[in-house]
């Protein structure tokens, strides 16, 4: 027996308070106390300001644990993986596993199939171009003939036309 689920209910979470997930609660629940917390201790000694200022890097990180989701990463794993990137990744070397002489002997080959290539276009060319000139001076001799003619009528024409109206 199968039974086919969708995919939203494959992803479906059930909500604890106000349509959060009990881990979304707690960890905003722990963010709300600890910014509070900081805010209320550091409020009378240097400001409403500078005391939100410094309890913004404690707040933040917090609140992205329990909401934050990247390709099924958490917050702290996606930021491991961004440092891990960013200061302790090896950069890629390409090391060929062929001697010089056999990428050699394997570039005179392809250039050697290339230049069979070229030839074999060229003999076909020049093959096509012998039939095809006949061909096309035929045509042209043709045109050139029946334009001759036509010139020659035309002018004829004129010449009695000038003689008879004249």
């Amino acid at each position: 027996m199968e039974i086919e689920l969708s995919e939203d209910l494959q992803h479906y979470k059930e909500s604890l308070v106000l349509g959060l997930t009990a881990k979304q609660f707690l960890f905003s629940a722990l963010a709300l106390g600890v910014g509070t917390g900081i805010v209320l201790l550091l409020y009378e000694k240097i400001g409403i300001t500078l005391s939100c200022y410094v309890a913004t890097p404690f707040v933040v990180p917090l609140a992205l644990t329990g909401f934050y989701n990247y390709h099924g990463l958490t917050f702290w794993q996606f930021a491991g993986k961004m440092i891990y990137f960013s200061f302790f990744n090896r950069p890629l070397v390409y090391g060929s596993t062929e001697s010089v002489q056999e990428l050699k002997q394997i570039y005179m080959e392809t250039r050697q199939e290339e230049e069979r290539e070229v030839q074999q276009r060229k003999k076909e060319q020049k093959k096509e171009k012998k039939g095809g000139d006949v061909n096309v001076v035929k045509k042209k001799a043709i045109r050139m003939g029946i334009v001759t003619v036509v010139m020659i009528v035309l002018g004829t024409a004129a010449a009695v036309w000038y003689k008879m109206y004249r």
